[in-house]
């Protein structure tokens, strides 16, 4: 922005209708617009009713002065941001600090001189145009960053739908085997009930027998049809049922502690069962390939969002999965290793959580890179590379951070320090940081 500003539209107010003329014949020569006013009452109206550029301001005026009508105008959310430059005459008492002290940007003095006045008012008009365009650039760069938080929102929503659609069969799978469990133990309950039924309806048959007889056809009829061992089966039957049962019970409490994903609200949570629930949703996902060994130390409840610390522990234990899935040749023991414990950290306590595989590892030319949003290696459909980012995003949330280091001779360890503390301060975004 330069050169002169356009036609300004300038409020002159002066008690002296003699002053108000050379004013306005000053500026009105320079191209603006000029509004007069003689009191300080007529120039609040005017300036309420249409909100001038600039303001030339007489101190000496009769009922308002100066000073209060300058006062009254950056009181004023509407008006408070119009440059004010002070008029005073040489023979009066001018108070500078007070001129300044209630808002005024400048003063011009009487007599007036045309070059003094024009460059006094050039220059603050300038300066309100660049304020005002500086004021125009903050409001859009607000609504831009408003609407990057609405798309880092949808992003980080469609990463944990992403999360949820690739457990969905896996999780279908644990839930079925208990309810297999379940049914098959219901159907050989059945059989074995009416194994049971066939003794008691013996029983109504012998009416007629004497005690002893009907007591040698039972005892015949049980040895049929094997009764002790129909006993026996029914509480190894019920054992089973009870067995899935648990099993069910147990998936749906995961379930349950995994699915707060949408949680914002900070909380004690316990850590160990956060990533309990998690590694039951990865099972179908690691079963007999990989063993997982857990170190748990003894760490307290810490102030948190549970939800979205289930989304990093997700993130984290389901790319160590799929990375000792995607080696050329699986070995016959391969394990992820979790451990917990509380250490000192730049002098304040934090519970780490380490997670350490034996899987393909990641490239050193690539490691300062993995927390980049959308930096992937995966094949295209595969990732967006915006899992890790989050993860990082998610943690510093939290005040904490993550630590990546290369296991030789593979393998990966990610290392989650969270603080340890009663209270949290700072944002808590879902910032991709």
């Amino acid at each position: 922005m330069s050169g002169r500003p356009k036609q300004a539209n300038i409020l002159i107010v002066d008690d002296k209708p003699e002053n108000l003329d050379v004013l306005s014949e000053m500026l009105r020569q320079c191209g603006h617009k000029v509004r007069p006013a003689i009191s300080g009452k007529l120039a609040l109206r005017a300036a309420r009713k249409l909100p001038p550029d600039l303001i030339l301001l007489d101190i000496r005026m009769p009922e308002l002065d100066g000073y209060e009508v300058c006062r009254l105008l950056k009181a004023d959310p509407e008006l408070k941001g119009i440059p004010v430059i002070f008029i005073s005459a040489l023979t009066q008492a001018f108070d500078k600090v007070t001129a300044f002290e209630c808002g005024g940007v400048d003063y011009i003095s009487k007599p007036f001189q045309v070059s003094e006045v024009i460059a006094r008012v050039e220059t603050h008009l300038k300066l309100r145009k660049y304020q005002q365009e500086l004021e125009w650039q903050n409001e859009r760069l607000e609504r831009t960053l408003d609407e990057l938080k609405a798309a880092q929102a949808r992003i980080v929503q469609s990463e944990k739908m992403a999360s949820l659609g690739v457990l969905t069969a896996g999780i279908a799978h644990e839930i079925n085997n208990p309810i297999n469990f379940i049914t098959s133990g219901i159907m050989g309950l059945r059989s074995l009930l009416d194994d049971l039924m066939s003794v008691v309806d013996r029983y109504s048959t012998l009416n007629g027998a004497t005690a002893e007889a009907a007591l040698t056809e039972v005892d015949r009829f049980k040895r049929e049809i094997q009764f002790d061992e129909v006993r026996g089966g029914l509480f190894e039957v019920l054992d089973n049922i009870q067995t899935g049962a648990q099993r069910a019970a147990e998936i749906v409490r995961s379930l349950r502690t995994f699915a707060r994903l949408d949680e914002d609200e900070e909380k004690p949570a316990d850590i160990h069962q956060s990533i309990d629930s998690t590694l039951i949703m990865l099972r179908n996902e690691y079963r007999d390939l990989i063993t997982i060994r857990k170190d748990y130390g003894n760490i307290p409840y810490i102030l948190c969002s549970p939800g979205k610390l289930n989304q990093v522990f997700m993130n984290i234990l389901g790319n160590a999965v799929e990375a000792i899935k995607s080696k050329p040749t699986v070995a016959s023991v391969e394990e992820i290793v979790i451990k917990t414990e509380v250490v000192q950290k730049d002098g304040e306590p934090f519970v780490v959580v380490e997670i350490r595989d034996t899987g393909a590892g990641i490239p050193t030319e690539i490691k300062d890179r993995i927390f980049e949003p959308f930096f992937t290696t995966k094949d295209v459909g595969k990732g967006n590379g915006l899992g890790l980012s989050i993860c990082l995003g998610i943690v510093k949330s939290h005040g904490g951070t993550i630590e990546f280091v290369r296991n030789r001779p593979s393998g990966s360890t990610f290392r989650i320090y969270l603080p340890l503390r009663s209270e949290r301060t700072g944002d808590a975004s879902d910032g991709t940081g």
